[in-house]
């Protein structure tokens, strides 16, 4: 299982590579739900998406030889926006393969970091299969979006800053899709004082993990268009093996309403953020949740690259 020594080693090799990002009071939130509510903004680290951390945290890892191999990967875009940007950074050569609804804004950014950009498969799970050919073919390092330890330490970083803003606090929610996230916050939460809480939150059409996390071993769910394509895909039993060990509960948003708790975090808190981050302040908009008067909550708020057609808006 991942330590919090890892995180704490993860901590220093991103030491002025990636953004401490804000954590902000939501007035709002705080007013509808009774607790007193803090957002942390990852939709404002470097590729607009907390998935730089781990990224870079295992990209930095790899020895000369392994790097001189290049790196692949296969992601719905935010993770291939982190390992084409580590690698640039780097300067390791690096292949993404992205499922063909891909959001647009990933895929043009991934371009413009000099990745090699395959578009192959109807889905996350469909790319990650052509990903593993290609790395066996090639020799490249596969860099997993959630089965790593360097990668889920990366974003156990969140939480250490988190707790470091807000040392008192009470309970942490975090997206969940393959579970790397909420695996690497958990441990360190878990480690530095176990009585918080660490809920996890998903789409009611994008749940892998909340059914295998109810079920305690592993469920497939059909794949199906979805607002939160960061949560999409199925998961392994690694991960679920962390989230059992870290998690308290995870929760369902409604899928249908996301599309309007994306555009209230723009209207009230002034940022703009995608499908997958809009599962925590769903929770609240929804009546989904419940807390103590006074309870201190913090909410990741994971990313914010969301094409604006999704929301009916050119730009």
């Amino acid at each position: 299982m991942l330590n919090a020594i890892e995180i704490l080693k993860a901590k220093k090799n991103l030491q002025g590579v990636a953004n401490r990002t804000p954590l902000t009071n939501s007035r709002a939130l705080s007013e509808i739900s009774g607790a007193e509510v803090y957002l942390k903004w990852e939709n404002l680290q470097r590729t607009g998406a907390y998935k730089f951390r781990g990224a870079y945290n295992k990209v930095s890892s790899l020895s000369s030889e392994e790097r001189m191999s290049g790196v692949i990967t296969a992601s719905s875009g935010n993770h291939a926006l982190a390992v084409s940007l580590a690698a640039q950074i780097l300067e390791v050569k690096t292949t993404v393969v992205v499922p063909v609804n891909a959001p647009k804004v990933k895929i043009e950014r991934c371009r413009a970091l000099g990745a090699n950009l395959v578009i192959k498969g109807a889905n996350f799970d469909e790319s990650l299969v052509h990903c593993n050919e290609l790395a066996e073919k090639t020799g490249a390092i596969y860099v997993p979006g959630t089965e790593d330890h360097k990668v889920m330490a990366g974003q156990g970083t969140i939480a250490l800053e988190i707790l470091e803003d807000v040392p008192d606090l009470d309970t942490i929610i975090t997206p969940v899709g393959g579970g790397g996230m909420i695996s690497g916050v958990g441990a360190w939460v878990k480690t530095v004082n176990p009585s918080i809480r660490v809920l996890g939150a998903q789409s009611t059409v994008a749940r892998a993990m909340y059914e295998s996390f109810k079920a305690h071993r592993v469920i497939e769910i059909p794949v199906v268009p979805t607002i939160a394509d960061g949560l999409a895909g199925q998961i392994s039993q690694m991960a679920l093996d962390h989230v059992s060990n870290v998690v308290d509960d995870i929760l369902l948003a409604e899928e249908k309403e996301l599309k309007n708790t994306i555009l209230w975090v723009l209207k009230n808190e002034r940022q703009v953020i995608e499908g997958s981050s809009a599962v925590g302040p769903a929770l609240i908009l929804q009546k989904r949740i419940a807390f103590s008067k006074g309870e201190k909550v913090a909410m990741v708020i994971s990313g914010g690259n969301i094409d604006m057609n999704t929301l009916g808006l050119e730009i």
